[in-house]
């Protein structure tokens, strides 16, 4: 490859600098679209990963709730209302 080939041409130097899908170049467009991908998979892993949490919390609380009960145990906030 010759150092010359390795520029942009002035049309592909041109599309690098529009703004709007129509202009970004062809493996651009595809870069496009796997960062939005990774983007999409990210977020849909957050959003399980807080679901997971909150069912973990849920459940703590709901063992939290029947040792009391089982056992008689008053919760911090009982002792202070005495």
């Amino acid at each position: 490859m010759s150092p010359i080939s390795s520029f942009p041409t002035v049309e592909e130097s041109v599309d690098e600098h529009e703004i709007g899908d129509e202009y970004l170049t062809e493996k651009q467009q595809q870069q496009l679209a796997l960062d939005e991908e990774a983007l999409r998979e990210t977020l849909e892993e957050e959003a399980r990963a807080e679901k997971e949490w909150e069912e973990r919390i849920r459940q703590e609380r709901a063992h939290d709730d029947l040792f009391r009960l089982e056992f008689g145990v008053k919760s911090d906030s009982e002792y202070e209302s005495d």
